[in-house]
This record gives structure tokens, C-alpha cells and sequence, in this order.
């Protein structure tokens, strides 16, 4: 099947694989080594520009904020004063376009109403004066007679003078 040689020669190829590997893996270990060592120096030399930067980009921005808050709030009132009514006329006409005309009332539910009222209050005073004017004739008022004369007779005023005595308890009583 193989010789000898032919799997001296595979162990020794593989020997020299594994070796190679390894020496791989090495140089891979001491290359990572080297780039941490390499990020920690440039890590204390990018620190302090970093926080520079920071300072300058705060101060910057203050600076850039000072600058646009007067331009936005100018372009706000430009926008309350001009644009703004242009905006809600255009809104009021389409909200006018788009709506629907309204329905035509009719009126003459309403007027058949009043005339029915109307004839119900005259047929009622139609009838209080009918009643007022029966009650009327039933019962007659008393003529109106002249007031009397004073007695001029000493006869007259006995006689004036009795009646008023019988009227009171209905007895008459004599002088």
C-alpha cells in the first residue's frame, strides 16, 4: 500500500505545515501586541486634541446659535404677518369652494302655523263676546233714577226717617 517514504514524507510535510502555522500565529500575536501598544500612544496624543476640538466646537456653536436665533426669529414674524394670512385666505376660500350649498328653508310650514293660530285666537274671541253679550241681555241693569231731593216737608223727613229704621233689622218701629 504506501511505502515507508510516502508517509515519512506526509508527517514531515505536515511537520513543516504545523510549523509554519505556528510561526503565523506568532507573528500574528506579536502584531496585535504592536498595534495595541501603537493605539495606546495614539490614544494619549488624540485625547487632548479631541477635547481642543470639543471646546472649539462648543464655542463655535454658541456662536453659530447667537448668529441664526435672531434670523429664525425674524423669518417666524415674516412668516406670522405675511405668509401666514396668505395660507388661511387660501384655506377659508377652498373650505367655501368645497362646501355644499345649503338646502332652500321653505317658509310656509311656518305660515300655515301663524294662520292657524291667528284663527284660533279670533274664533275664541269670536266666542267671549257672544258669551259676554247672552250674559248681558239676561240679566238687565237697574234704570238710573235721579238722585232724590232733600225733604222739604217735615212729613217727608218723618217719613225718610222711618225707612231708614225698617231697613236695618227689618222691624218697624214707631215714634
Amino acid at each position: 500500500m504506501f511505502s515507508r517514504s510516502s508517509s515519512q514524507d506526509v508527517k514531515s510535510r505536515a511537520k513543516a505545515g504545523a510549523a509554519r502555522v505556528q510561526s503565523r500565529a506568532y507573528q500574528a500575536k506579536a502584531g496585535a501586541a504592536r498595534a495595541q501598544g501603537r493605539a495606546r500612544q495614539a490614544t494619549t496624543q488624540v485625547a487632548p486634541l479631541a477635547k481642543s476640538a470639543q471646546e472649539t466646537a462648543g464655542r463655535s456653536l454658541l456662536g453659530a446659535r447667537a448668529w441664526t436665533a435672531p434670523r429664525v426669529e425674524r423669518g417666524g414674524v415674516a412668516v406670522q404677518e405675511r405668509l401666514a394670512p396668505r395660507v388661511s385666505a387660501a384655506m377659508v376660500a377652498a373650505a367655501r369652494r368645497i362646501e355644499p350649498p345649503k338646502a332652500k328653508r321653505r317658509r310656509w310650514p311656518l305660515i300655515a302655523a301663524g294662520v292657524v293660530v291667528l284663527g284660533a285666537g279670533c274664533a275664541a274671541a269670536a266666542q267671549l263676546l257672544r258669551g259676554k253679550r247672552s250674559s248681558m241681555a239676561t240679566t238687565a241693569p237697574d234704570p238710573v233714577t235721579p238722585a232724590d231731593m232733600p225733604p222739604t216737608t217735615p212729613a217727608d223727613r218723618r217719613e225718610m226717617a222711618d225707612a231708614a229704621q225698617s231697613e236695618v233689622n227689618g222691624q218697624v218701629r214707631t215714634p
